[in-house]
């Protein structure tokens, strides 16, 4: 069943159990109501009957009615009897019917009815029974009293309807209530269960797009305050996944453009080292030129060698899923040292490093750090003319450390800016794959301080020359 016919039977059986139930207390205060009314009105006649005949029997000094008197009293209580709803007896002092409103049971003896009993030892009392007809009968027996002694009864009866009864002379009338009740019951429920149903409905027709394909499809949350928490949690699992998926795909992209580049940077050594080594296996080569063949081959397998540890240390970088060694770094030290290390190198091209400004501490790796401050100078060193000056600033910006590596070179284009940091990307391939570049430093250099919390960026610098932007998160003061 849809969760709209769910509604419906709910609310068609609440609706329909709490009106039952509420018919059945009504019905039965109205009857315990016209019950009290009857037993108080039989009361009231009994006692005023007792009154009157006492007073008849007390002024004529009897203690009991006269022919006459009884004659009398019928005579009265016949000619009303058309009228009333309830039938009077007076009883003798051995419960003898001597007047009956209904002129059908005098001589007749109650003695043996027990609330006749009791009014004969001077107890008035009622008594209610069920009568043939479903309907309830009501009687009240009262003492007549002379001098103080009982010298008779009033006997009064009445019968008032039951639920059992008014619902059989109403049954008609209760029918089409029933039928009209049930009938406005449904359409009021079909109305509040499509209302209450069309958030869900909008829900899952957005659910099954989602299954679908359409990772685009949302809801919008309305309804009650579970369904509108259902709707945002189906809209934030609903960007998770489609986040995921985006990832997923670049994932891919990413991992075939890597294989396609690492195919492509594997290819040019590989067909250098064949060439020569299949030149060689002709035999007959020249000494000179076997050795320049043999020093191809060398040169291009040490390239090779540099390809494949790069790779590797990229992979365990980015692939890492274990903490960092964290210590708190002086990037001062760390940079001093980076020069310290490069100096060989940047002798020897007579190209001059400069420190200035300071950075606050941050947490990290010391080596790591290291490695990208000297990854930066050795590629700003191969791009500053001879006699030129490497710039390292220091700073503190908006809590977080910065390091400026600043260069001489020709600087570099915007688009390269955006893309240098890519693996085997390089601004001039040419020249990189001649001096034995793989594309992987700086690739590298980004991996590395991702792992740290930072950022990296290049630009060029106003004039000539790029600066390369190292930012690290600063360790909190308190």
């Amino acid at each position: 069943m849809s969760i709209r016919r769910r509604l419906i039977a709910a609310f068609l059986a609440v609706a329909l159990t709490v009106a039952a139930a509420l018919s059945v207390y009504f019905l039965t205060e109205l009857e315990d109501y016209s019950l009290r009314k009857m037993e108080e009105r039989l009361t009231s006649e009994q006692m005023l009957l007792s009154a009157t005949v006492s007073a008849q029997m007390a002024a004529a000094g009897r203690s009991s009615l006269t022919d006459g008197q009884a004659a009398s009293l019928g005579a009265v209580l016949e000619s009303v009897d058309q009228t009333a709803v309830s039938r009077v007896r007076i009883l003798d002092s051995d419960g003898v019917s001597l007047v009956d409103s209904a002129n059908e049971d005098v001589g007749v003896g109650y003695a043996e009815t027990p609330e006749v009993a009791r009014a004969l030892v001077g107890e008035r009392s009622s008594t209610q029974r069920a009568l043939p007809d479903g309907r309830v009968g009501i009687s009240v027996a009262g003492p007549i009293v002379v001098d103080g002694r009982v010298t008779g009864a009033v006997y009064t009866s009445g019968a008032t309807f039951s639920i059992t009864t008014l619902l059989r002379e109403y049954r008609t009338e209760v029918a089409i209530v029933a039928a009209v009740f049930v009938l406005v019951t449904i359409v009021l429920t079909e109305t509040l269960a499509r209302w209450l149903s069309r958030p869900l409905q909008s829900l899952a027709q957005g659910a099954v797009a989602f299954a679908d394909g359409d990772h685009s499809v949302r809801v919008r949350p309305t309804g009650s305050a579970e369904i509108r928490a259902l709707a945002d949690a189906f809209n934030a699992m609903a960007d998770e996944v489609q986040a995921a998926l985006l990832e997923l795909r670049e994932e891919e992209r990413r991992k075939s453009r890597f294989v396609s580049d690492v195919s492509h940077e594997l290819r040019t050594p590989l067909t250098a080292i064949r060439g020569a080594a299949e030149t060689l296996l002709d035999g007959d080569v020249p000494e000179e030129d076997a050795r320049q063949f043999l020093s191809t081959i060398a040169r291009e397998s040490e390239r090779l060698t540099r390809l494949a540890n790069d790779l590797i240390t990229l992979q365990r970088i980015e692939g890492a899923t274990g903490e960092l060694p964290l210590s708190k770094i002086d990037l001062e030290v760390v940079a001093r040292q980076a020069i310290e290390s490069l100096a060989p190198l940047t002798e020897a091209r007579n190209v001059r490093v400069e420190v200035t400004g300071t950075a606050e501490p941050v947490l990290g790796d010391r080596d790591r750090l290291q490695q990208v401050l000297g990854n930066l100078l050795d590629n700003a060193s191969r791009v500053t003319p001879e006699g030129g000056t490497i710039a390292v600033e220091l700073a503190t910006e908006d809590g977080r450390s910065v390091i400026r590596v600043i260069d001489e070179g020709p600087g570099i284009a915007e688009k390269d800016a955006e893309r240098i940091f890519d693996r085997f990307y390089r601004a001039q391939s040419s020249r990189d794959r001649g001096s034995g570049g793989a594309g992987l430093g700086l690739a590298i250099v980004a991996a590395i301080v991702s792992s740290h919390g930072g950022t990296i960026t290049a630009a060029a610098r106003p004039g000539k020359g790029t600066v390369f932007t190292l930012k690290l998160p600063t360790i909190p003061k308190d």
